[in-house]
């Protein structure tokens, strides 16, 4: 039994927005909603199941124009100040600081949970050695502000 092929392209559409959900986020969301719409264009005779030029052509424009109409607000989103509350609860909790040390007015790193982070002193503070222990006190983008304990 073989399958038909718009539902060929409908299951290339959701592995594609698969990867996107859970693989390190290579723009595969665009690709993904041309493939879509391939198949839905196919199922509802748009084009023909036999046309495969004009299936390739649906899937690279519709590609082309999800990636135009929906980059700019996917990526305003994904850095807008609301999207940094989201990670507010990370104030309060004890980071340590990475290679270098921390010094005022300069950027320097953190390690918190596992992770690497891009770290600031906070107002006042005295210049902090590698492997001493901090507190986060703010989180503004992917920028967390900290203090010595």
């Amino acid at each position: 039994m073989t399958l038909p092929v718009s539902i060929l392209w409908l299951i290339a559409g959701a592995a594609l927005l698969t990867l996107e959900a859970f693989g390190p986020g290579l723009g595969f969301l665009f690709v993904a909603l041309g493939a879509l719409a391939t198949g839905v264009a196919i199922e509802t005779g748009a084009i023909g199941s036999a046309d495969y030029i004009s299936q390739f052509a649906v899937f690279f424009i519709s590609s082309g124009l999800f990636a135009m109409l929906l980059w700019r607000k996917l990526k305003a989103w994904h850095t807008s100040p609301k999207t940094a509350e989201r990670y507010s609860n990370m104030v309060g909790d004890k980071a340590v600081v990475g290679k270098g040390g921390l010094v005022p007015d300069k950027e320097g790193q953190v390690g918190w949970s596992g992770t690497t982070m891009r770290a600031v002193l906070a107002a006042d503070s005295p210049p902090v050695a590698a492997g001493a222990d901090v507190i986060i006190t703010a989180v503004k983008g992917n920028i967390v502000t900290v203090k010595p304990l």
